[in-house]
């Protein structure tokens, strides 16, 4: 029954995706110079694997009939921590090894994610409210530590991770790669995965059926914020420095590739490849009308648009199949 469900979805909204990017494709094949190289398609995939990480979290998390909003502040934070500690900034301690730095903001994603998690779950908060309050802790808390300064000279090893190349390829996008087959195998395989779609589509129904709903709810969070920690630090390596306003245009762009790819906003229907379409759709997007030469304020009109279309589309499907 649930693989019915799934391959459905994978029917119905995944092929709105799969199409609309075949048309983009092959219209700026024509009118966007360049397009098709095989730099420029490199570099569509370095600028979307930051969106693509975060947006694979925040799916679960969609799935649940969720959302989080403080995505992209924990993005910036987690950057900030990244940065600090691995230069010594902050809290009077010497620069600590590059891994150990890492490490411990991964830790610090978690955290959050477990809080935002046990206060959705737990404590009966609804998750825009409760990510909404962890939005504002972590800027206040970011703001508070950093005094809003940027941090430049970043260690070598730290940058590497989201300016670096590796068989000439970059290595933000073997990171993307890595953490997208390992959402595919946990939402498609994983006996945690096939809870995500049963609390999204009843929650009572998955009470009865003996699922630890609080368990799978904070895991999705803890995943969702770990993944925007590991954002965090790529974005410090892609840009060179740790910068408290890294995440101010990442707040919602994940969510919204989430979204067009099929993710339903009421829960316990979305993909992984449905995601990874609405990623590379969001990106492709934009980097052909920058390569058209398209002003900002048209390319947010465009986007806009698209947008809307899609969760149109989205609410049309979801009262189709029923």
């Amino acid at each position: 029954m649930k693989k019915r469900q799934i391959g459905k979805q994978l029917d119905i909204a995944t092929l709105a995706p799969a199409f609309f990017l075949l048309v983009l494709v092959i219209v700026y094949s024509i009118f966007a110079k360049n397009f098709m190289t095989a730099g420029n398609l490199l570099n569509i995939l370095r600028q979307v694997s930051i969106t693509g990480i975060m947006a694979i979290g925040v799916t679960m998390v969609i799935l649940l009939g969720e959302i989080d909003l403080s995505i992209g502040t924990v993005m910036a934070f987690c950057g900030m921590m990244a940065g600090g500690l691995a230069t010594g900034k902050y809290f009077g301690l010497s620069p600590l090894p590059v891994g150990a730095a890492i490490a411990i903001t991964l830790l610090l994603g978690a955290l959050i994610g477990v809080i935002s998690g046990l206060a959705c779950a737990w404590l009966k908060i609804p998750g825009f409210m409760a990510t909404l309050a962890m939005q504002y802790i972590c800027e206040g808390l970011m703001l508070m530590i950093t005094k809003a300064k940027p941090i430049s000279n970043l260690p070598k090893r730290l940058t590497y991770w989201g300016s670096g190349y590796f068989l000439s390829i970059p290595v933000i996008i073997f990171a993307f790669l890595i953490v997208f087959i390992v959402g595919l195998i946990l939402l498609r395989y994983s006996v945690f995965g096939r809870n995500l779609y049963a609390i999204g589509g009843s929650l009572e129904a998955s009470r009865m059926s003996g699922i630890h709903v609080v368990k799978n709810k904070v895991l999705a969070f803890t995943i969702c914020s770990a993944l925007c920690a590991l954002a965090g630090i790529l974005m410090v390596g892609r840009i060179g420095s740790a910068q408290v306003t890294a995440g101010d245009s990442l707040q919602m762009q994940p969510i919204a590739a989430a979204v067009l790819g099929g993710a339903s906003q009421m829960g316990g229907k979305g993909t992984m490849i449905g995601t990874l379409l609405g990623v590379l759709l969001m990106g492709v997007l934009v980097n052909g009308l920058n390569l058209m030469n398209v002003g900002s304020d048209a390319q947010k009109l465009v986007t806009g648009i698209v947008l809307f279309a899609a969760v149109a589309f989205n609410i049309w499907s979801s009262k189709k199949d029923k």
